[in-house]
């Protein structure tokens, strides 16, 4: 696994240890500095690290400082971006199994090696949960206007589509097996259009081929899916499949 790396120079010492421990284990660190121990302003380098996991360069990433509450502040300001403070197991576990994190934050004044080191072993080998929280990912991850109004009815403008995003299919112009339909590949998930109707399903992009597209298990659809999709599992999914062969899928029921 490629992983981006970035620190100032109070986690300096700390990012040395983690690269030769991501090493050991066959991943491949990407360095951005800083590069010794004399004061620096961490931006710029945790900047650097977020933006190529961002752009996907990088699959995850891991920053460093003296509380980690700066640098997951900076990291966290990219779009797709899901950087968790993690100080023990336990938040490292959770990062992952409920909350996706592609990238950490590590205060170095804060713990002990030992604990750096166990934080980014268990984030690194424990997998997304899926389930219920795919839906919560979805939302952390929508752009908010700054006219927004606050509160759990507030629904998102659509996403720009980003690199790797963009619309196809047909124009929605019916509801039924025999309508016409859009799709939007973004850099999280994907989304099946028709007419004002949609449905959402997590992706988890990266370097890694294939792409994992997440879907319900047929008992899950059944409960899940809106009424008008219910009865068209295999149709629907049949459209995705064929309108994201470029992207090499792989669908992992939840």
């Amino acid at each position: 696994m490629k992983i981006a790396i970035g620190s100032d120079h109070a986690g300096y010492d700390y990012k040395e240890m983690i690269k030769k421990f991501l090493k050991e284990k066959g991943h491949e660190a990407h360095d951005f500095g800083t590069h010794s121990d004399q004061p620096v302003d961490y931006p710029p380098f945790i900047r650097a690290a977020a933006l190529a996991v961002q752009r996907r360069v990088c699959e995850r990433g891991i920053v460093l400082g003296g509380s980690g509450n700066g640098e997951a502040m900076v990291a966290n300001r990219l779009s797709g971006i899901r950087c968790a403070l993690c100080w023990n197991r336990e938040t490292a576990l959770l990062a992952r199994g409920h909350n996706d994190a592609n990238m950490i934050s590590i205060g170095a004044r804060m713990i002990s090696p030992e604990t750096a080191i166990e934080i980014v072993d268990v984030w690194l080998n424990t997998p997304f949960d899926g389930g219920r929280h795919i839906a919560r990912i979805r939302q952390i991850d929508e752009p908010v206007s700054a006219t927004a109004t606050p509160g759990p009815k507030q629904k998102a403008k659509k996403q720009a589509p980003g690199p790797r995003s963009g619309l196809v299919g047909k124009k929605p112009e019916t509801k039924g097996g025999a309508g016409k339909y859009d799709l939007l590949i973004a850099f999280r998930y994907i989304k099946y259009m028709e007419g004002k109707d949609s449905i959402e399903f997590q992706v988890d992009p990266g370097l890694k081929v294939p792409t994992v597209i997440h879907i319900p298990s047929a008992k899950r659809w059944e409960r899940e899916i809106p009424e008008w999709a219910r009865n068209r599992r295999d149709e629907i999914l049949g459209r995705i499949k064929e309108k994201t062969i470029h992207i090499k899928p792989e669908f992992k029921e939840y």
